[in-house]
């Protein structure tokens, strides 16, 4: 028996897909409904009906509701999708693309979309784990069409599904060419007319998105603003190439060179200060007499003194999470650490805080504009050049450099050595 109903989801989410997708290969009648976080599940009928910050739920026509996207679909889905005798083969995939794909391709593309924050280290994580999931995959794709069975089921949805943003949004086609039995299962699953009735025609990436925390400040700005969700999954790359028009290189085709490195650090002035020397002081010795030598040997023909300010307070939340966004941009300007020291301050409270900081790196022009790679973050906060003679100057490297953490707020202050 067909049935029919109302998916509430955000617009163009990927996990949803899976659902929309079985509806259009049992031909049910499904009504879509845009969720909006804070809003749509702050309705009391809708709680009484579905728990909050769940996405999708389904309400069906006789009343019936679900709330996890797998049952959804197994719900509006045909025997072939939930793979008759071999339902609980179909059941493993949903769950390995639940549990070990999903969760590392979210870590590697949510930050590049602006959905969450970049954090380095989980990245990197995530992309071990990505290439492990992909080589399996390709192994056991070498030997079949279809995960379970011989035609298309619920399991090569899920999975599809899953891959969906990396392949469109992160994977380059060097990455994808080590899994070319992926690829061709991957390509024979999106040109699927109920997948394309769903998703509409699948991009490979050309060019790998990156991080921006302009954009992501903006993003969350905006969305704090108007309540909208943050899934944004369907967003369109200037640099995509259709999945039909994917065509293998020849293995023996010559590599392009490596661009080479447009960083011009090394071209700083090394002066007469020492800025290990000065780090060392720093960690090891009393915090004035780290004062009194810092401006005791401060060159300022060499070195220059900057402050900050974070220009996007309003999209800060939690204190902690905004001490994660400073930490992220610490690991993505590591490469300056042996030009520069800086110490960043939180000030304020859960859901009214800002980022202030005091800098001292070397050359007497924004460093972060001496190389690519820096250039991430710095234009989330406004920069001022200190004249290291005003009193104002000394007043305010002596408030950071001998600043020290009430317990329980250590978190506030983050320091780049």
């Amino acid at each position: 028996m067909t049935v029919s109903g109302t998916l509430y989801t955000p617009e163009g989410y990927h996990r949803s897909w899976r659902a929309q997708i079985a509806a259009q290969f049992s031909g049910c009648t499904l009504k879509i409904v845009n969720f909006i976080p804070g809003v749509t599940d702050k309705d009391k009928k809708f709680l009484e009906k579905f728990p909050p910050a769940t996405v999708p739920v389904f309400e069906a026509d006789d009343g019936t509701c679900l709330f996890d996207v797998n049952a959804i679909a197994c719900c509006l889905g045909t025997d072939q999708l939930r793979g008759g005798k071999n339902t609980h083969f179909v059941t493993q995939w949903v769950n390995y693309a639940d549990n070990n794909i999903l969760p590392s391709v979210a870590t590697w593309v949510y930050p590049c979309l602006g959905i969450t924050q970049f954090n380095k280290q989980n990245t990197e994580k995530a992309k071990a784990c990505i290439s492990s999931v992909l080589k399996f995959l390709n192994e056991q794709l070498s030997k079949i069409t279809f995960l379970v069975g011989d035609r298309l089921s619920q399991a090569d949805i899920t999975v599809f599904t899953a891959l969906h943003p990396l392949f469109t949004h992160v994977y380059e086609e060097n990455d994808r060419k080590s899994y070319p039995h992926v690829v061709r299962w991957y390509t024979t699953i999106a040109n699927q007319p109920e997948v394309l009735n769903v998703v509409g025609p699948s991009t490979f990436c050309v060019k790998a998105a990156q991080f921006d925390a302009k954009k992501y400040a903006e993003l969350h700005k905006k969305s704090h603003e108007t309540n909208q969700p943050k899934v944004a999954v369907k967003e369109k790359q200037k640099s995509e190439t259709p999945v039909k028009k994917e065509k293998p290189k020849d293995s023996n085709e010559d590599e392009k060179p490596p661009k080479p490195s447009k960083s011009r650090l090394a071209s700083l002035p090394l002066g007469k200060f020492g800025m290990d020397a000065f780090k060392r002081v720093f960690s090891n010795m009393d915090k004035e007499e780290a004062v009194s030598y810092f401006w005791d040997n401060f060159d300022p023909e060499a070195y220059s003194i900057w402050s900050c300010s974070y220009l996007f307070s309003d999209a800060l939340t939690l204190m902690f999470m905004t001490g994660n966004l400073i930490e992220g941009f610490f690991q993505r300007a590591e490469k300056m650490s042996k030009y520069a020291f800086g110490i960043m301050r939180i000030f304020g409270e859960d859901n009214n805080n800002t980022i202030k900081g005091v800098w001292v790196w070397a050359g007497t022009g924004l460093i972060f504009e001496l190389d690519e790679d820096l250039q991430t973050d710095y234009e989330s906060y406004s920069w001022e050049k200190l004249d290291h003679n005003a009193e104002s100057t000394k007043a305010l490297v002596h408030e950071y450099f001998t600043y020290k953490p009430e317990d329980g707020k250590r978190n506030q202050c983050k320091i780049f050595k």
